[in-house]
């Protein structure tokens, strides 16, 4: 009997030994969609107890898999689940690689905006009480769009002011000409284009997102940033980062734009680097109707390439930006007989920075050097009606901008946090060279003339400001914060002496946001911002991508006062946010019409008033689906003769709703705007319109993603801006993306 039960338990022990032999594990790592680890993913066996999460390294390990096949569920609270069946047997663990794609990538950065300081300039912080749009590489990249200011024009907001084509440049809040500081990297980017600078030589590939921030910032960042600023954020290499490449191909069918681009990042040690070469290529779009728009195409490449030198508590890093742009054409509806285009475009950004933490008694401690020369040559041809050359005028520009900046932070105890800094904007040897020839009708030059009107121009800025974050109680945060700026500009007259002007100007704000629930915020601010008048302004007469303007010495600073109230509401299926702002600027300068033909003229106005609403809504209540919404509607009046401002924009709805399925995902994206019935001086009326955009998108694997953009597929007639010179949008068109990382 002893026997048989010691004969019994040792058939159970070997049973139960076999048995735990040939349970199985699953080993694995889950990655975003450009390949950093995620840490926090659940990961479950679908219909079993079965589960555990990720750790910092993305890794996980499911252990006592009984042999057969499971669903193993990714899920993450800012990304979309994801499904993987796999086969557990006998034989050594298995090891996956798990991608998840961000529910919806305008809202994840939205839920860090409310919490974690901006990496791009240390001096914004999220909890400044303003309205911020954040448009990540993700986002970018599914657009299909050819620059920077039709990206930033999905943005409730902001729209696009110019004649058309590729030069077309940002508004916030109605906004323009100079009033909307626009930065790469927070390097002050400034065009001698009378409409304002456009950054459209920085292509969308080199960027790793665009940050939007509406409202006064002059405190900060000095004259400029009445309408705000938008800082156009380079990608970097992160640290111990493998090496890695990209590249994209893309062709649009009503623009036969033929692009290319080349990424490679990598790092090694201490050291990080990435180089980026990109080119593109467009000839002249057909309108709805089938119009050719003459003198809407376009060519441009650039070369980037960023070094970096990483510590426990610093960083050393350079960045080289090279691009040049070829026959930038700018149509209107004389086009035909007088054409104008840039025939060439060059633009150099050099950075030298070094970021510090925890030293000389500061938190942070920053400190930035740039370089930035330009060049930009704008050409105009009258022509015959044998489309023979009777006149051409020829300007070139040229110029150097350069400066550093210095930041730094401390807090001081729990309940302040103090920042500060002092930077320099220098312009130098900004000199022009307007030509004229004339032509009998067999090509022969007759006359010819020269002329200029900038002679070593220059423009010295130094400002200097403080901004303490106040932590009031637990719900109320306050901010306070003052500038002072002193700037000189000057230009060589023809009689060889040399005219100046001397500005200043103080700013300051208050702002406040009040945590009224978990969820729930209200926010508040009140602000003084400036803007000096450029040095083109001031001095340049000459030839532009208009006609011919005139400069007037006697053009005073304008000043703005901006007022801001808004409400948050964050929910784990949803996001909603409104905000109305008040602006108004005395002196505000604008061009008019001039006594010639196409000649212009500045002046100041009395006072220019901009209220309206704006606001952006996100729901993803159903698995699989998403929407977006955002709108704004504003109006803007001069003080006394109650005229309607210039590049005030039409009021606008957007709706963006996404489906995803596995890997394969769809966007359409309705935009309904409204008619502008009341133009500015510059502008016309303009019919309101409907347009329906779809973005096609397959993930083809974890390197390889295919997009199809179908724009404008409903054919409408429509025009970008209500520019009196303007022209006809582009018609139906198909955009194919390619981009494969390896």
């Amino acid at each position: 009997m002893k026997k048989n039960i010691y004969f019994i338990l040792l058939i159970f022990f070997i049973s139960g030994f076999s048995y735990t032999q040939t349970k199985g594990t699953i080993k694995g790592q889950v990655s975003g969609e450009e390949g950093k680890p995620l840490a926090n993913v659940k990961v479950e066996a679908k219909n079993t107890s079965i589960k555990t999460h990720t750790i910092s390294d993305g890794n996980f390990v499911l252990k006592d898999m009984e042999p057969g096949k499971y669903q193993l569920l990714f899920t993450h609270l800012d990304y979309m689940s994801n499904i993987v069946k796999v086969t557990v047997s006998e034989k050594p663990s298995k090891f996956i690689q798990v991608s998840l794609s961000k529910k919806n990538p305008m809202f994840f950065i939205i839920k860090e905006e409310i919490t974690v300081t901006a990496e791009a300039d240390s001096i914004i912080d999220v909890s400044l009480p303003s309205h911020r749009t954040i448009l990540p590489s993700s986002v970018l990249a599914e657009l299909g769009i050819a620059n920077i200011a039709e990206a930033l024009e999905k943005a409730s907001g902001v729209s696009m002011v110019g004649k058309g084509g590729y030069s077309m440049v940002p508004a916030i809040r109605g906004l323009a000409e100079h009033r909307v500081l626009l930065l790469v990297d927070g390097v002050r980017i400034t065009s001698e284009r009378r409409i304002g600078a456009s950054a459209s030589f920085i292509n969308l590939n080199n960027i790793d997102y665009i940050d939007i921030n509406r409202g006064p910032y002059s405190v900060f960042y000095g004259s400029g940033a009445i309408g705000g600023i938008i800082n156009i954020v380079t990608k970097s290499p992160g640290p111990n980062e493998p090496f890695k490449a990209n590249f994209q191909l893309g062709y649009n069918t009503v623009r036969q734009e033929r692009s290319a681009s080349f990424n490679l990042s990598g790092s090694h040690g201490k050291f990080g680097f990435m180089i980026g070469v990109n080119g593109k290529k467009a000839e002249d779009y057909s309108s709805p109707s089938g119009t050719i728009i003459e003198q809407s195409r376009y060519s441009d490449y650039d070369l980037m390439l960023k070094i970096i030198r990483g510590g426990d508590n610093s960083q050393l890093y350079f960045t080289f930006f090279n691009c040049h742009g070829t026959n930038i054409g700018k149509p209107s509806p004389t086009a035909r007989l007088k054409p104008r285009w840039y025939p060439r475009e060059r633009n150099t950004i050099l950075t030298l920075g070094y970021k510090l933490k925890n030293k000389f008694h500061l938190d942070t401690l920053n400190v930035n050097f740039y370089l930035f020369p330009s060049m930009l040559e704008t050409q105009k041809d009258n022509l015959r009606e044998s489309l023979t050359v009777k006149k051409r005028n020829l300007a070139e520009i040229k110029g150097t901008n350069f400066g550093f900046k210095v930041r730094g932070g401390k807090g001081l105890g729990q309940k302040h946090t103090l920042n500060f800094g002092f930077d320099f904007f220098g312009r130098s040897s900004i000199n022009d060279k307007n030509t004229e020839w004339k032509f009998d009708d067999y090509g022969n030059i007759t006359e010819k003339t020269e002329d200029t009107s900038l002679l070593d121009a220059r423009r010295n800025n130094f400002g200097m400001y403080i901004d303490d974050k106040i932590q009031i109680s637990s719900s109320v945060i306050v901010n306070l914060g003052a500038r002072f700026d002193y700037i000189s500009t000057s230009n060589f007259t023809d009689s060889a002496s040399r005219i100046s002007r001397r500005d200043q100007s103080f700013t300051a704000y208050i702002g406040s946001i009040l945590q009224v629930t978990p969820h729930f915020s209200l926010l508040a601010n009140l602000g003084r911002s400036f803007r000096f008048p450029s040095v083109s302004e001031l001095f340049y007469t000459g030839l532009t991508g208009r006609g011919t303007v005139f400069g007037n010495l006697n053009l005073n600073s304008e000043r703005g006062v901006n007022l801001d109230f808004g409400l948050r509401y964050l929910h784990d299926n949803y996001y909603a946010s409104i905000y109305v702002f008040s602006n108004s600027v005395s002196d505000m300068i604008l061009k008019f019409k001039g006594a010639g033909e196409e000649e212009y003229n500045y002046r100041n106005l009395t006072k220019g008033y901009i209220h309206g609403i704006e606001g952006e809504f996100y729901f993803w209540l159903i698995e699989n689906w998403e929407l977006f919404i955002n709108f704004h509607h504003m109006k803007g009046r001069e003080k006394g003769t109650n005229a309607t401002l210039n590049y005030i924009p039409a009021s606008r709805v957007t709706f963006w709703p996404k489906f995803s399925l596995g890997k394969f995902w769809v966007e359409p994206r309705i935009t309904l705007t409204a008619a502008k019935k009341d133009p500015g001086p510059l502008e016309i009326e303009i019919k309101g319109h409907t347009l329906l955009d779809t973005i096609f998108g397959f993930k083809l694997n974890q390197n390889i993603t295919l997009l199809a953009i179908a724009q404008n597929i409903l054919n409408r007639t429509y025009r970008l801006s209500a520019d009196e010179q303007g022209v006809d949008a582009p018609g139906r068109s198909i955009i194919f993306k390619l981009s494969c990382s390896f």
